[in-house]
């Protein structure tokens, strides 16, 4: 893909961008929200550090280390408050960064779901950002959750962001499976890349029923996601595969 010559490869449910990896929507919380917090325990946070653990051994294999570290928003899940498993989890997950990448530094964006976030991070002395800008190769890139976008973002080359937690549904006449999708697309004359949910609880909205769903939870509106490009990645083949337009799935 053309990313490539830009230093962006695609992973599993998340982006490496030279030495900097961006993961998003991970909703730290929510299985305590659903199930209580001793029913069925750490089921999000171990499918987050199962995931990062092949993605590392996969970068390792690579010599690629990680230098920066981006949390795209909704790290948690609970919009009111702190339950016990936001807590313990989420600091949990800041120091397994720290120790597994070599204590890389660790951006978080806030998401709309991350309201009262400040507390868990104050105990790691982590400050939370509206947005995150860095240039490479010439080529400015800004960093945020996707619910709104701030005018500084607009000084852009690329905007990255989640928040949409984009999936489609392939099908043929035998079967029909949901994947969970990257969005590649342009507005203004910027490239813009939708991040997938991180966490496999919060799996992703079907974008093949995308005129029927009462959208109206991004800044990104629903012409220019027809007209931006499904990405699905492979992890078996370790490959991304380009499904062409959204538009032709809805």
């Amino acid at each position: 893909m053309k990313e490539r010559k830009y230093n962006i490869k695609f992973l599993n449910d998340c982006l490496l961008i030279k030495d900097v990896l961006i993961v998003s929507d991970l909703h730290i919380g929510y299985d305590e929200q659903i199930y209580g917090d001793s029913i069925f325990p750490k089921i999000i946070i171990n499918n987050i550090l199962e995931k990062l653990d092949n993605i590392l051994y996969d970068l390792d294999n690579l010599n690629i280390k990680i230098k920066k570290f981006i949390l795209l928003g909704d790290i948690k899940d609970n919009f009111g408050n702190i339950n016990k498993t936001e807590w313990r989890e989420i600091l949990l997950l800041i120091d397994y960064i720290k120790n597994k990448m070599n204590n890389p530094k660790i951006i978080v964006i806030k998401g709309n779901h991350d309201k009262i976030l400040s507390p868990i991070l104050k105990k790691r002395n982590i400050l939370m950002r509206n947005y995150y800008k860095f240039k490479l190769n010439k080529k400015i890139y800004y960093f945020f959750h996707g619910d709104k976008i701030f005018k500084n973002c607009l000084n852009s080359d690329y905007l990255i962001f989640g928040h949409i937690h984009p999936a489609i549904t392939l099908k043929n006449k035998y079967k029909h499976e949901k994947f969970k999708c990257f969005l590649v697309g342009n507005i203004n004359k910027k490239k813009f890349i939708v991040l997938p949910s991180f966490s496999d609880i919060r799996y992703g909205y079907n974008l093949n029923n995308l005129k029927n769903l009462n959208y109206n939870f991004s800044f990104i509106n629903i012409k220019m996601l027809n007209e931006s490009n499904v990405i699905i990645y492979n992890d078996d083949e370790k490959k991304e595969y380009n499904f062409g337009k959204l538009k032709h799935f809805i």
